[in-house]
């Protein structure tokens, strides 16, 4: 898997390290070892593309009921929890907690 492509996609170090299944040192030191130049933390705007699009439609459902959950969309998909997440929010996503529920906003 191409780690500088990943990150250059918009993932984050440890979004990459999940999708990788290595650590977040090692994923770190692939992508220097790589040339990348590291973003300041806190990362960039990922914008929204025609998968991100694909997956929120999922996400959503039809007009008969909630959609898939990010666990199903990766069953189905074959893309990993964490990359699938990154392109929900992307694509304006509220995404919902483990009872179906939009997620409650932190204080």
């Amino acid at each position: 898997m191409d780690v500088a492509a990943l990150y250059d996609e918009g993932l984050s170090i440890r979004s990459i390290a999940e999708e990788t299944g290595h650590s977040y040192s090692t994923a770190r030191r692939q992508l220097l070892a790589a040339g990348v130049e590291l973003r300041p933390s806190g990362g960039r705007p990922m914008a929204a593309d025609p998968v991100a699009e694909h997956l929120a439609a999922l996400y959503r459902g039809g007009q008969f009921g909630r959609g898939l959950s990010i666990r199903a969309i990766q069953q189905r998909t074959g893309y990993g929890y964490a990359f699938i997440r990154t392109r929900l929010r992307a694509a304006g996503i509220e995404l919902r907690d483990r009872n179906g529920l939009p997620r409650k906003a932190v204080a």
